[in-house]
């Protein structure tokens, strides 16, 4: 519960600026008396000393200092969101889709159809969603997200699945590790080093249910690092291995510094996909957004 409204706010900064009551109160439209009360309601509402007095002048306290800091970035952020409401365009309004990504930072290809779609459809805007605490269906289902972007084999009768292209599972190593060299590598070989992961929510499709579940063991060590950028800086400084899309992987490896190896002898695949709700009924722009995602991603994966 806020305990001061904006008047208080204005109060404190026009006291800073003027460095006096009389001088604030003109600057206000306020009597002195008004703005005195204003200022020791202030005081009484947060339980500390923000003024002093010294003859006529009026200072803050260190306390007040920082009151006026936050007013500054509070009164800001107030007259932006009044003037973006007073100029939108009610009669045709701004849509939002947000996506969700997951953990998988890396993108690159994204940007680019998101603005595409918004050259078809200018008042469609995009917000990105990052939760690495639940999988990318939980999100879609509890309504975090309009849709998601995954890999695996999700499994639920609450989701719509569309295909957008195969990849391949591979680890990754600084290319100076022992491993590097190895034409493949099995779930023993991960048991040495710490496993660095972008989270501990296990997902179907991926090395738990592919590589560590049908080999009976898995690494003991692991380093949560939120996301998969995190996950190669991590990787690429000797801290341990990782297993990502290769995809993802592949604009990193042109140093030098990393290299990526298969798993396995015959690799492992993995399908992604957008995720959307099913039984809701689909805007127009989500099933546009959908349908260019996966257009894209047929010609040129």
């Amino acid at each position: 519960m806020l305990r001061l409204q904006l008047s208080h706010y204005r109060m404190i900064l026009a006291i800073r600026t003027h460095g006096s009551v009389s001088a604030a109160a003109i600057s206000m439209n306020l009597t002195q008396p008004a703005l005195s009360h204003q200022a020791a309601e202030a005081e009484r509402r947060l339980g500390r000393k923000l003024f002093t007095r010294s003859g006529r002048k009026l200072s803050l306290t260190a306390a007040g200092e920082f009151l006026a800091d936050t007013a500054e970035t509070i009164l800001k952020d107030a007259s932006l969101v009044e003037t973006t409401l007073l100029n939108r365009d009610e009669s045709d309004p701004m849509e939002i889709l947000r996506i969700g990504t997951y953990a998988y930072s890396c993108y690159r290809w994204l940007p680019g159809i998101l603005k595409n779609l918004q050259q078809k459809k200018t008042k469609l805007h995009f917000e990105f969603v990052v939760d690495t605490a639940k999988t990318p269906i939980r999100s879609v289902i509890d309504g975090d997200v309009d849709l998601g972007i995954s890999a695996g084999t999700p499994n639920s009768k609450s989701v719509d699945i569309l295909p957008l292209f195969v990849d391949e599972l591979v680890a990754i190593c600084p290319a100076s590790h022992p491993l590097a060299n190895r034409e493949y590598l099995l779930a023993s070989d991960f048991l040495n080093d710490p496993f660095i992961t972008y989270s501990v929510v296990q997902e179907a499709g991926f090395e738990q249910e592919l590589l560590w579940r049908p080999a009976g063991c898995r690494p003991s060590k692991y380093i949560r690092a939120g996301l998969t950028d995190a996950v190669i800086e991590l990787v690429r400084a000797g801290m341990g291995l990782s297993i990502l899309s290769r995809w993802a992987v592949q604009p990193y490896l042109a140093s030098g510094e990393l290299v990526c190896v298969p798993l396995t002898k015959t690799g492992l695949t993995l399908q992604w996909n957008v995720i959307v709700g099913r039984g809701k009924q689909k805007s127009e722009s989500l099933t546009a957004t959908c349908v260019e995602i996966q257009d894209w991603c047929k010609n040129n994966f």
